[in-house]
């Protein structure tokens, strides 16, 4: 059975990123964005009324895959 991760991580995901403190401009700019691309990644889901999505096997691999 494949892994699957609740949609509501999303936004601990976002809360989390929210609280960090602020080290330079550079990093800030990131942290902003990522926030923002998590925030449109959960309202697309939001709007498909997806509650949980299967982890792909192979996503810690750059590519995103561990098949050849």
């Amino acid at each position: 059975m494949a892994e699957r991760m609740r949609t509501s991580k999303i936004d601990a995901m976002i809360s989390e990123l929210e609280s960090l403190e602020r080290i330079d401009g550079d990093s800030e700019t990131f942290k902003r964005n990522a926030i923002a691309y998590l925030q449109l990644f959960a309202d697309c889901l939001d709007d498909r009324n997806i509650k949980s999505i299967k982890k792909c096997p192979g996503a810690a691999t750059p590519d995103g895959h561990t098949e050849k």
